[in-house]
């Protein structure tokens, strides 16, 4: 089938794009974080009036990219074979028809987002607790390539310092490759979510050495989410053998000299692992009460192997000082959508009566984006910010908040604030969550104290 791509402009200040799809039927409550990332603002993307002419192309560059249904999830792919007619609302929101439903998807991520890490090779300095500055390897080509389209693809070629500091990323997967002169290599996926990622530091081995990579996987956290409120984080960090053979006999150092970490400890694993396998190291973290609003914590990573070898990484932690509670109600059925935090992280909403706990970050704006494409999930709502939600005793008007069908038209909901809205079918909403500084917080206070 011929693609059409047919934009319809509309003046906003700010944008972002979301896409509903399949059925409707309510399924169990849950509230999960779909990307974790950093915090920045949303970026103003500016576009033209709903009442221009709407223009038909046969390009699909400005769609290019990874893209979300707002009510199902699904994830999507649009580059030039993406087989579908589409509609265009603004730079983030896109519809298409199917079986005579209108499905909405909004873009998963940022299209300018910024990726930094290092590169170093082995040391003959042994005896120091870290290798990451000792070594840094520069004047290679370093490769961020798109795992399945081969047009996304940024190149590098990096000075003496080893630094690698790519922009305009667009969201997704990525294999991260660069080789030395000397044959010195290293090849593995990141995943770039968010704006101002960092990727730590990736050691260059030989063809037939074993090589490894940091994550962290966290049992207890508040929807992907840290704050600095003494609360004690457990999970696992996840060491991954990136390399062509095993790691033999491997020990581990984590450490972090961070004075917003009231506590941090793992337990002692040792052993081998295969190439292309890893090893989970139980671990907890305590923040201290932080006195600012947003924090980035670093912990050093040192792997050593029974011949002394050694490598190094660092895992970040993004910390906040105080969760916003969403409150979510419906009358019939679950709704459906997303809350969207700068830097375009996504927190999926599907409830009929939930608290949704963010970081509150003041002076910030959040969206909210809920999606309805089916008959049969019509159904009143309420959202209350750090309030309860109301009640539907007298609820009647269908068309409250309306038109609120992106984020230029969204109704605006300050800390304190509640109301009650419609999801009909066919229906995408919008809200905006005002942190302004100048705010009246009601019964929201972020704590004062400062963390010594």
């Amino acid at each position: 089938m011929k693609k059409r791509y047919i934009f319809i402009i509309a003046a906003m200040f700010f944008v972002f794009t979301g896409c509903d799809s399949g059925d409707g039927d309510p399924t169990e409550e849950s509230i999960v974080k779909v990307t974790a990332n950093e915090e920045e603002e949303i970026t103003t993307s500016p576009t033209v009036t709903e009442e221009d002419p709407v223009a038909v192309v046969q390009s699909s560059d400005v769609l290019r990219g990874e893209w979300m249904y707002v009510h199902s999830g699904e994830i999507v792919y649009i580059d030039e074979n993406f087989d579908a007619d589409i509609t265009q609302i603004d730079d983030r929101l896109i519809s298409v028809e199917k079986d005579s439903k209108t499905y909405h998807m909004i873009r998963r991520g940022i299209d300018t987002t910024s990726v930094s890490g290092s590169l170093y090779e082995e040391s003959s300095i042994t005896a120091s607790p870290s290798l990451r500055a000792q070594n840094r390897i520069g004047n290679i080509n370093v490769i961020l390539q798109h795992i399945t389209d081969e047009n996304n693809k940024k190149e590098e070629d990096l000075d003496a310092t080893g630094d690698f500091d790519f922009s305009n990323v667009k969201s997704g997967t990525y294999t991260l490759k660069a080789t030395t002169d000397t044959n010195l290599s290293v090849e593995t996926e990141v995943d770039v979510y968010g704006e101002e990622v960092s990727l730590g530091s990736f050691k260059l081995v030989g063809d037939d050495g074993y090589n490894f990579k940091t994550e962290f996987i966290i049992d207890n956290s508040d929807n992907g989410y840290f704050y600095g409120t003494m609360k004690t984080y457990t999970g696992k960090l996840v060491v991954n053998n990136i390399g062509s053979k095993k790691g033999t006999g491997l020990n581990y150092t984590f450490k972090t000299d961070d004075g917003f970490v009231a506590d941090f400890s793992n337990e002692i694993v040792l052993g081998t692992v295969e190439a292309g396998s890893s090893i989970e190291i139980p671990f907890s973290i305590t923040f201290n009460i932080l006195n600012v609003t947003t924090h980035t914590v670093p912990v050093d990573v040192i792997i050593r192997d029974a011949n002394a070898n050694e490598w190094s990484d660092t895992v970040f932690f993004h910390v906040f000082q105080t969760p916003l509670d969403i409150n979510i109600a419906t009358k019939e059925s679950n709704i459906k959508g997303y809350i969207i935090i700068p830097g375009h992280d996504l927190v999926q909403i599907d409830t009929s009566n939930a608290s949704v706990k963010i970081p509150y970050r003041e002076g910030k704006q959040y969206y909210i984006v809920l999606s309805n494409p089916n008959i049969d999930n019509e159904t009143p709502y309420s959202i209350g910010v750090d309030v309860p939600s109301l009640n539907f005793d007298t609820f009647q008007d269908t068309s409250a908040h309306e038109p609120n069908g992106k984020e230029s038209d969204a109704k605006t909901l300050m800390l304190g604030d509640s109301i009650i809205s419609y999801l009909h079918e066919g229906d995408i909403d919008y809200f905006i969550v005002d942190m302004s500084s100048d705010a009246d917080v009601g019964s929201f206070s972020p704590p004062q104290i400062p963390f010594r």
